[in-house]
């Protein structure tokens, strides 16, 4: 069972994936996780709706996560769960 990770977090921009033709967002994070240096966390999410963008550049969240794995100081993660912070 992969454990389920709780990131407060402001979402910096929306790119997409050169090689998976994939969108993520891209989150503010600088610190370590799990004894690696991170500067970065990329969050993918089958759950958006292209047409129906959910999370805005510049808003803050509560997500919950599962890693998918660290490349280069940057954690990807996969959507659970998320929730706006007013």
């Amino acid at each position: 069972m992969q454990e389920l990770i709780l990131v407060i977090s402001r979402c910096v921009s929306k790119r997409r994936s050169t090689k998976e033709e994939k969108s993520f967002y891209r989150f503010h994070f600088k610190g370590y996780y799990a004894g690696e240096k991170i500067k970065m966390i990329h969050l993918y999410s089958s759950k958006f709706d292209p047409k129906n963008e959910q999370l805005s550049k510049g808003d803050d969240y509560l997500l919950w996560v599962k890693r998918k794995r660290v490349n280069q100081e940057v954690l990807e993660v996969e959507l659970i769960k998320y929730k706006k912070i007013i």
